[in-house]
């Protein structure tokens, strides 16, 4: 969770009434009524639609509090709504750290095989979100993007994953994909960067305890996204007076909308980056990267309807995979398994809507798998477990 002391202390460092423009508001969703906060520039003009930045708080945090963290002084020159959702307090967390301690996304996070807010429907409440603020304000539909730090890091994942088609782009800062997700059924190429700290004692940057690591993250989705894998990099310039080196890594295709971007925050803890303390402004590095991209196709998806684009069994897999593809008049597909490293082991076209692959040699030891199937206009990936 931020550190509200720290936020208090920027916002007073940079002399602005943060609240001046901050409106509470609440919707009914699934029987529940769920809190929100609107940031809305006084240079607003609903002649000119803005952009939206949906930004998700982390685990036991708030609205209030996560409002904090700096978009609203980006959103006063740069045209954006900024919205910052409630999550729901978990029955169990609550009762162990109290009512309103226990916020927590149905992100797929989860440890021990306990995912908090499992039977909550997060998804839909986001994209229902989305639906009222476009109603409320002028939005231009195709530049609405979605950002959050730690749990709200691994729900802004499974929404890339699972409901994508609202979003333009994705920025998730110390959280990755949940233990829990089990549908990785994008779509489509997503634009995304990732933050995250290699002292991170809370999400492990290596040996994650609650979701992916975050070098199996970026090569999930450096696959889906059909990038390059060789990167170009950055070690930016060491300006600020903490101990903390910063490298960006940037994955990129033939256009805009395959990036995928990594920033590795050598030596940083589970905590959101400022300057001049530190060499970057974390908040200001994801509206540079969100801002590049537009989603031109700016529909509503629900999560089924992607899932049930490509169908995988049985999962996990022990001797073979069998995979059922969209059915079309023309049936073409390329099928790809690739280790989480992003090396490509089964590569294979079909031109019919079942395919079988067999996992009967060496190349197939136990662990997880990415399976991309690409042709007719799309482009999916699904996780595979190998269990022998």
């Amino acid at each position: 969770m931020m550190k509200k002391l720290f936020l208090i202390l920027m916002i007073a460092a940079l002399g602005l009434n943060a609240d001046a423009q901050w409106t509470n508001k609440t919707l009914v969703y699934g029987a529940l009524t769920r809190g929100y906060r609107v940031y809305k520039s006084p240079n607003y003009n609903a002649a000119n639609p803005a952009s939206m930045v949906i930004t998700l708080h982390g685990l036991g945090d708030n609205m209030t509090n996560f409002s904090g963290i700096g978009f609203n002084y980006i959103a006063d020159t740069a045209n954006i709504i900024v919205v910052v959702p409630q999550a729901v307090d978990d029955a169990l967390l609550a009762s162990v750290y109290g009512t309103g301690n226990g916020t927590a996304w149905n992100s797929g996070a989860g440890f021990s095989g306990y995912y908090p807010n499992s039977a909550v429907n997060d998804v839909g409440f986001l994209n229902t979100l989305i639906d009222t603020v476009k109603a409320k304000y002028a939005i231009n539909p195709q530049r609405v993007y979605c950002c959050g730090f730690s749990m709200g890091g691994f729900m802004t994942q499974r929404m890339a994953l699972q409901s994508n088609l609202q979003i333009a782009a994705f920025v998730s800062m110390s959280g990755t994909i949940g233990t829990g997700v089990t549908a990785f059924a994008p779509g489509r190429a997503v634009p995304i960067a990732h933050f995250h700290g290699t002292s991170d004692s809370t999400v492990y940057y290596a040996g994650n305890l609650y979701g992916i690591d975050a070098d199996s993250l970026i090569h999930f989705w450096v696959i889906n996204n059909g990038c390059n894998p060789v990167h170009d990099s950055l070690r930016y310039a060491h300006t600020g007076t903490d101990t903390i080196k910063i490298d960006r890594f940037r994955y990129a295709g033939t256009n805009p909308n395959q990036d995928v971007w990594f920033y590795r925050m050598i030596g940083a803890t589970h905590t959101v980056l400022f300057a001049p303390a530190s060499d970057i402004n974390e908040v200001m590095e994801a509206w540079l990267f969100m801002r590049r991209h537009t989603n031109l196709t700016a529909g509503i998806a629900t999560q089924k309807d992607i899932e049930r684009t490509l169908q995988v069994y049985p999962n996990p897999a022990t001797n073979f995979v069998d995979v059922l593809l969209p059915e079309t008049k023309d049936a073409s597909y390329t099928v790809e398994l690739f280790s989480i490293q992003g090396a490509c082991l089964y590569s294979t076209q079909v031109n019919d809507t079942f395919h079988q692959i067999l996992l009967d040699d060496a190349r197939f030891s136990n662990g997880m798998y990415i399976l991309r199937v690409t042709g007719n206009d799309i482009n999916v990936s699904q996780r595979v477990m190998i269990q022998r």
